[in-house]
């Protein structure tokens, strides 16, 4: 029986799959595929090291790693995921895995930039916002969205260069913890919900608010928790930009595994940091603050060019 493929484009990259990946979003075009997604056999050497009590097993180009009831995975130049399940997988583990870690691993390989943040266009120019866990990156993003402002991508942020700077976009749904799903209205009992890291998460669609298209990034807004009683933002120069932009690179805790940080990976974070604002977001421990940090991004990215230091909301 002649195995099905499924064709997809998504962080700027033509996919072969031969599981289906709903979220993805298809295209007609065969051609010029660049990474190619399929089941694989596990080597001996790769079993043993798993009964031995390892988790994966890293080099530069090749990478396994092993998440336990769901599936093993291989990431391999760049270019091919095989992925090996467990019996009775759920299917939705298995695919995210894939989504998120191995794409990332791949764009890794790649030496194609990935941001850790969600993508909005505002101004018709596309923003990042990043941080840790736990900043309000979801929150943020959302309430942008329900504003009315378009949607590029939800927690990978990957990077183009050409003539311009631009944002590749990812997938039209947005992952939502509970308490954020309830600050925006959503009824989590609605959506399709299933365990992220370490808390529940929730699936919801956006397909009216997306932007399929690659989008020129014209800034980064890194959000902090602070000891401020409101939200403050201030610009990001110097060295302290670059520091910043590596710090949020998307799966940047393995750069130093897989040999370190190449010199043209290095270049690509100068060329971001010569040319696009980044700015600080400042938001206070309690309170929902959104729609001041709204109020404020607006500020920026519609006063560009005009003398800024620090703006108080």
């Amino acid at each position: 029986m002649q195995k099905k493929w499924y064709y997809y484009r998504v962080y700027g990259l033509n996919i072969k799959s031969d599981i289906e990946i709903k979220e993805f979003v298809e295209i007609n075009n065969h051609d010029s595929i660049q990474v190619t997604i399929c089941y694989s056999e596990i080597p001996d050497r790769i079993i043993n090291k798993f009964r031995e009590g390892n988790v994966c097993d890293i080099n530069d180009n090749d990478i396994w790693f092993n998440i336990e009831n769901i599936a093993v995975y291989h990431v391999k130049d760049g270019n091919l995921i095989n992925y090996n399940p467990y019996e009775n997988v759920d299917f939705y583990y298995l695919k995210t895995f894939i989504e998120c870690t191995c794409l990332g691993f791949i764009m890794l390989q790649r030496n194609k930039i990935a941001i850790h943040g969600g993508t909005s266009v505002i101004n018709y120019q596309a923003i990042i916002i990043t941080g840790e866990k736990g900043a309000g990156k979801s929150s943020l993003t959302t309430a942008l969205r329900e504003k009315g402002y378009k949607f590029i991508s939800d927690d990978i942020a990957p990077i183009e260069f050409g003539d311009s700077i631009e944002v590749n976009p990812g997938f039209p749904y947005q992952k939502l913890c509970y308490d954020t799903a309830k600050k925006m209205e959503y009824n989590p009992d609605e959506f399709f919900s299933f365990m992220s890291d370490s808390e529940i998460k929730y699936l919801i669609p956006v397909f009216n608010d997306f932007q399929s298209k690659d989008t020129e990034l014209a800034s980064i807004f890194e959000i902090v928790k602070g000891n401020v009683d409101t939200v403050i933002i201030e610009e990001v120069k110097s060295s302290d930009k670059l520091a910043n932009i590596i710090k949020n690179i998307y799966r940047g805790e393995f750069i130093g595994i897989l040999g370190g940080m190449k010199p043209e990976y290095f270049k690509k974070c100068l060329n971001i940091a010569q040319k696009v604002k980044m700015y600080k977001i400042i938001r206070p421990y309690k309170g929902f603050t959104v729609d001041d940090q709204i109020r404020l991004i607006e500020e920026k990215v519609f006063t560009r060019g005009k003398n800024e230091i620090i703006y108080k909301c």
